[in-house]
This record gives C-alpha cells, sequence and structure tokens, in this order.
C-alpha cells in the first residue's frame, strides 16, 4: 500500500492533467477497462472488476480535479498546525493530520491520514470545511470553520487558525 502523502502526491499529478485536459475521460475509461479485464484475466478473485471499476471513472476524475484545487490550500493548513503539539487537524471530513509530542525525542511528531469517515464530496465541495481539536492536560478545545476558497477568506482562515493554536496549545516547535 502507497504511503498516503505520496498517494496524495500522486493525487495533485492525475489532478493537474486532469484540469489541464491532458486526462481525457474516455480514453481514461478506456484504460481502467482494459486494466480491469487484465485482472479478471490474471486472477480470477477479480473477476468482479471488469464490470465494478469503470463505474467510477466519472467520480474520480471529478475528485481529482477537485483535490487539485484544495491541496495546496490543505498543505498550508498541516504546515501551520505541524508546529503545535497535541492537535489533530481534519479537512473537508476527508484529509487528517495528527501533531503528538514525543516525551523523549521532545519533538513535534506528526502523521497523516485519510480521516476514517471521510466523504469524498467533501472534497468537492465550494466551501473548506476545518476542524481542529488541541488537548492540553485533560481538556480538548475544538475549533471549527467553514469558509470559501479565495485568498481573503483563506487568509482569515489561517489567521484564525493560528491564534486558535497559539492560544490553547501548550508546545511549539522553536526552529
Amino acid at each position: 500500500m502507497t504511503e498516503i502523502v505520496t498517494q496524495w502526491k500522486n493525487y495533485m499529478e492525475l489532478g493537474k492533467l486532469v484540469v489541464n485536459g491532458q486526462l481525457v475521460m474516455e480514453e481514461f475509461e478506456k484504460q481502467i477497462i482494459i486494466f480491469s479485464s487484465f485482472l479478471c484475466e490474471s486472477n480470477r478473485d477479480y473477476h468482479y472488476n471488469a464490470t465494478y471499476l469503470p463505474n467510477y471513472v466519472e467520480e474520480f476524475l471529478c475528485f481529482l480535479k477537485c483535490f487539485y484545487s484544495k491541496y495546496p490550500l490543505v498543505e498550508q493548513l498541516f504546515k501551520m498546525a505541524s508546529d503545535y503539539a497535541d492537535v489533530t487537524l481534519i479537512i473537508d471530513c476527508y484529509w487528517q493530520q495528527e501533531s503528538i509530542w514525543d516525551r523523549e525525542q521532545k519533538e513535534i511528531f506528526v502523521t497523516h491520514k485519510v480521516h476514517p469517515s471521510y466523504e469524498r464530496k467533501g472534497v468537492c465541495d465550494e466551501e473548506l470545511s476545518v476542524d481542529c481539536s488541541v488537548l492540553r492536560d485533560t481538556k480538548r478545545f475544538i475549533y471549527h470553520s467553514k469558509t470559501g476558497t479565495d485568498l481573503t477568506e483563506i487568509q482569515q482562515l489561517l489567521h484564525s487558525l493560528e491564534g486558535f493554536l497559539k492560544k490553547k496549545s501548550l508546545f511549539k516547535n522553536e526552529e
């Protein structure tokens, strides 16, 4: 299985092809059908692929286009939150980052994953949904925002989220 950050970079590469018109749905669908047929012929355990995978081509290409437009914003938010300990950041109920203070190493350890109850449609929503929680001692502090994706709204979101993190988190990586 591909590491999630690598998978997200692969999505970005494919998304760029979709946005630039270099990945055409009809051609991609043909490739998926051919690959699905190959899987069916190669391994009987994959006999369903010939009918199953082609049904998701249009949805996948739409997802890639949306992913491509939002992921640079997600990276900005992840970068900011990764400086703070004991923080969980969930964006569009899809992208998730956790920052944990490692007492032995005396640094923040960051992990990424797809949120367990994700919905692909969140990535394709016009707005950006941001949920952040900070665990401080035995208290959990919650931040929620739903905003548009234009530059002014994103700058306001970044400012607001950073203020929340500075106020509620105990640890910050010092460079």
